[in-house]
């Protein structure tokens, strides 16, 4: 894509314009320039470091390449990485899509709070032969310090006083993890890149050191990337595809078109997963926000005046959409070995639409909403109110709207085929987006534009029995209690936002 071709149907001539203003922010944006978005340097000027992460990376490659033959070396054949958000999407791309080469360890990512993930992960691994790796850039995400606590226990079990040897941490230097590791005698801390958020830190040591220990080869690992990035500075709309989407994002957005639907190729599609991230958080925010909408069949679904479609490669539905009248992007698919350069794509990408959008695409405003109101409910001992009917929600939902499911239930379970059942059949009864978050994961993906975002979305909010919790140690409370207030605080602040939002029963949800 270079400038503005016909499957952009209505929308050609705006992103033409738009990609005129791409290409003037280009160069400010690789000066290091944070008035591309903002007069305020705050979560700006110390955020720009992706810009050449992959470079940098190449300086640490030894060392994560000789930790990871180290590990293979006292014979880890299972690693669990605990994390959320930035530090688990990426991984849980690189497990999906390539896994680990012969001999080198399987990757596990934890991301769930629901007390039947955690044991689940607790009685499926081997303790004697598993590489726990809590991974944070702040060192205290609320997750990953409980999953830490409870599975310390079990390595303690398994390996007594050289259990720490089992535990190699990624977080920020000088977190309250990496003293941790000191002060614990843990395996060694894999320290990330302070001036690289979350979110834009795939290519950082949060995703390398995962690439290193299924084995891949991280020089070509990063090739793609660092093609994509040198692309990336041109002003030439024929070389800088990155800038040239961003231009066709923001142009779509401004036209009412923010309903971002991706079509992925089913080999990499736990892509979709982490671009949902990557977009959602950035642009989501001060009554703005590009909404991604993944897992659609557009054989059976309508696509209104509100979407933008961007498929990874040839899609059976293209021309259909095009023919509707569903302006539409196709980036070149070269295969999962080319996916550490689209990466760039949608971070570059992401960024020039937030300069075009006006707006900061680094910071998260009302992330924090939810987390002090889970505080708030631990601390009190609330719990989630009675459910509702959903109709009190759905007889609200008009074209232009996104439903949105959010359920606190284990991660590949009946419940989420369920939940997954119900958004497929109200997509078809409702003619409009319906996308599913799984909680707690959601809240450090989607959550900022749930709350920050336009006010067009509508929510139903589930959450799953518990028949066996999990305690934490050192809490006077387990992780069914922590997801249930989760649950609560993310309803307490989708309403002191004002959105549209109900608690419902799972078996209430039509198709459930």
């Amino acid at each position: 894509m270079a400038q503005a071709d016909d499957r952009l149907g209505p929308i050609t001539d705006a992103v033409d314009a738009a990609i005129d203003e791409a290409m003037a922010v280009v160069p400010r944006m690789w000066e290091r320039d944070h008035t591309v978005w903002n007069d305020d340097p705050t979560e700006i000027a110390d955020r720009l470091g992706w810009l050449d992460a992959p470079e940098r990376a190449r300086d640490v490659i030894p060392e994560l390449e000789r930790m990871a033959a180290r590990v293979r070396d006292d014979g880890v054949t299972d690693v669990l990485l605990v994390g959320m958000g930035g530090s688990s999407l990426w991984p849980e791309v690189l497990a999906s899509t390539f896994g680990p080469v012969p001999g080198a360890p399987r990757l596990r990512v934890l991301d769930s709070t629901d007390p039947a993930a955690v044991l689940a992960a607790e009685r499926e691994l081997a303790w004697d032969s598993t590489l726990l790796v809590p991974a944070s850039k702040s060192g205290g995400t609320i997750e990953m310090v409980c999953h830490l606590e409870r599975f310390l226990e079990r390595l303690r079990e398994a390996h007594g006083r050289d259990a720490g040897r089992f535990v190699l941490p990624i977080t920020d230097p000088g977190s309250g993890l990496d003293r941790r590791a000191a002060e614990q005698g843990f395996r060694g801390v894999v320290h990330g890149q302070p001036d690289v958020g979350g979110r834009f830190s795939a290519l950082t040591e949060f995703g390398l050191l995962h690439a290193a220990l299924l084995g891949l080869d991280l020089e070509a690992h990063l090739e793609p990337a660092s093609r994509q990035l040198t692309a990336s500075r041109s002003t030439d709309p024929n070389v800088n595809a990155p800038a040239v989407l961003g231009a066709a994002m923001a142009a779509a957005a401004r036209r009412g078109r923010d309903k971002l639907t991706l079509l992925l190729p089913e080999p990499v599609a736990s892509f979709g997963a982490w671009v949902e991230q990557l977009v959602a958080e950035s642009t989501g925010k001060h009554g703005v926000g590009l909404v991604p909408v993944l897992d659609e069949d557009p054989e059976h679904v309508r696509f209104g005046d509100d979407r933008l479609v961007v498929s990874l490669g040839e899609h059976p539905a293209l021309s259909t959409l095009a023919a509707t009248g569903v302006p539409t992007v196709v980036l070149p698919d070269a295969g999962p070995e080319e996916l550490p350069g689209e990466v760039v794509r949608f971070e570059v990408a992401t960024a020039v639409a937030g300069a075009l959008l006006g707006i900061n695409p680094f910071d998260q405003p009302n992330v924090a909403a939810a987390k002090q109101a889970t505080e708030a409910a631990l601390e009190s001992g609330e719990d989630l109110p009675d459910t509702e009917p959903p109709a009190t929600v759905l007889d609200t939902v008009v074209a232009g709207d996104v439903l949105v499911l959010l359920g606190f239930v284990q991660p590949g379970s009946e419940d989420e085929s369920r939940l997954r059942a119900a958004a497929d059949l109200l997509r078809r009864e409702l003619q409009v987006p319906v996308t599913v978050g799984i909680g707690p994961r959601y809240l450090h993906s989607t959550g900022q534009l749930h709350k920050g975002g336009a006010d067009d979305a509508a929510f139903l909010l589930t959450v799953g029995d518990d028949p066996e919790d999990a305690a934490i140690p050192g809490r006077d409370y387990g992780f069914s209690r922590l997801k249930r207030a989760q649950a609560a605080g993310d309803l307490h602040a989708l309403r002191d936002a004002g959105r549209r939002v109900a608690h419902v029963a799972l078996e209430d949800l039509p198709g459930a």
